[in-house]
């Protein structure tokens, strides 16, 4: 493919295609990353995630304006500057995170705290102003609240993948609908970028939309509960909408059940899973 016929505004030999992506091409190129569509509703998606991202330039603050992607679309594709770092980590094999020391952690949850409690306060009517001209509407990982979410098939699987050490009845709770605010949506540690133990940024906001807050630590949990607690805890301190870390806990458990009986036919999931819950049950420990 040449990059040369999608009109960017910057020099575009010694490009490097990128792996991952299902619904674009991705190329490095001189510090900028372009991302190609793969099929025409991408292009809408593309424009959708350009406008969002020049509403969190608006109002975000300074110094926070480059910790997340400021996406430019020109009808063609999408490009932005390149977040310099390293992923937080994989899902699976050894991470960033792992090789992290208590103090650096802490400040990476307060980071990644500071960052989301900004992005949740930007006025949720500009948020929706941008949402409801696009048909397609933003992903909700709050699968709890689907028709075909199934609690004790949930409960189940919960229970056989932690070795009989998580029973969701004991993690039971109501989730609210409300604290809704522009979210990321799809916050794992894949799109998390960290340099010299900091945070960088976030990257990937095309699933970005409206969501109640609690949705934004959801993946948090995939990685590490501390983290995802402590990270909830900073971010308390920041927010006038407090998360409940019961609630998250209840989230996770819930929405991991749903997604292994939807995944149910993919072998290396499980196994992912179950050193997710390994850890979950070793962090309630402490």
């Amino acid at each position: 493919m040449d990059l040369k016929d999608f009109d960017l505004p910057f020099d575009t030999d010694n490009a490097v295609e990128l792996t991952g992506g299902s619904r674009s091409r991705g190329y490095w190129v001189n510090g900028w990353i372009v991302r190609v569509p793969l099929r025409a509703t991408t292009l809408v998606e593309q424009k959708r995630e350009a406008e969002i991202s020049a509403l969190m330039q608006k109002h975000l603050p300074a110094h926070l304006k480059d910790k997340v992607t400021n996406v430019r679309f020109n009808g063609k594709c999408a490009y932005h500057k390149a977040i310099q770092g390293d992923l937080l980590a994989a899902y699976r094999g050894v991470d960033y995170y792992e090789k992290m020391n208590t103090k650096e952690r802490q400040k990476l949850s307060g980071d990644i705290a500071e960052l989301l409690a900004a992005i949740h306060n930007i006025p949720l009517v500009e948020v929706q102003a941008i949402t409801q001209k696009y048909v397609k509407t933003c992903f909700n990982e709050n699968k709890t609240v689907l028709a075909d979410f199934d609690y004790e098939v949930a409960k189940a699987r919960i229970w056989d993948v932690s070795g009989g050490r998580l029973d969701l009845d004991a993690f039971k709770i109501t989730i609210p609908a409300d604290g809704l605010s522009l979210c990321h949506n799809d916050l794992h540690s894949g799109n998390i970028i960290v340099k010299n133990g900091k945070l960088s940024g976030f990257i990937d906001f095309g699933e970005a939309g409206v969501n109640p807050r609690i949705n934004d630590f959801f993946h948090l949990y995939r990685l590490d509960r501390s983290l995802a607690v402590n990270v909830i805890d900073e971010y308390n301190k920041l927010s006038d909408y407090k998360i409940d870390v019961g609630v998250a806990d209840y989230q996770f458990l819930s929405n991991t059940g749903y997604t292994l009986e939807q995944r149910k036919d993919r072998p290396a999931f499980k196994p992912e899973v179950a050193k997710v819950l390994e850890i979950f049950c070793n962090n309630l420990r402490k």
